[in-house]
């Protein structure tokens, strides 16, 4: 969820119509850019974490973001054959525990980033949950859901990184 897209998921959910197709199609599109942009965002990050049990996370992120970009692509093409929407469920997976989270600048960034971006889709998958009825309804708040699951494991881990408060407050 890039700067340059924060206003138009603002404009997509304010005109949100749950009883449109075309509106429910804007805002899964939007949905379908967040989960990518984010799996983009961690699939870097594997890269940079290689060898630590960061990369673990990352990697788990990635295979969330993945599946959830794959529900709703599930959900879209439902919405595109005109039938009635199904229930379109999630997997739940464990995320790996981290024993011992890098206390450098690189990491606190890349974790705190992420949780940024898993509180704006939240943010998202909520108001558009609210704006939407029946299975479209209930796949927003699973979706968002989800993403309040990471941010806790975020916070979990901002709050267990060595040096954390010195790094933030300088």
């Amino acid at each position: 969820m890039d700067l340059v897209k924060a206003q138009e998921i603002l404009d997509v959910i304010e005109q949100l119509d749950g009883d449109s197709k075309e509106s429910i199609l804007k805002a899964l599109n939007l949905a379908e850019h967040v989960e990518k942009t984010s799996s983009d965002f961690y699939e870097k990050e594997v890269l940079k974490t290689k060898g630590t049990e960061l990369e673990a996370f990352f990697a788990f992120m990635v295979r969330e973001e993945d599946m959830h970009l794959a529900k709703i692509e599930e959900l879209k093409a439902q919405l595109d054959a005109g039938g009635e929407i199904t229930k379109v469920g999630f997997e739940k997976n464990a995320a790996p525990e981290i024993h011992s989270i890098p206390g450098g600048q690189e990491e606190l960034t890349a974790i705190l980033f992420a949780l940024w971006r898993e509180k704006k889709a939240v943010d998202f998958y909520e108001k558009a949950g609210v704006k939407t009825s029946g299975n479209v309804k209930t796949f927003f708040e699973e979706l968002a859901e989800f993403e309040r699951g990471h941010v806790a494991l975020l916070e979990e881990y901002v709050e267990s990184m060595q040096n954390a408060d010195e790094l933030i407050m300088g």
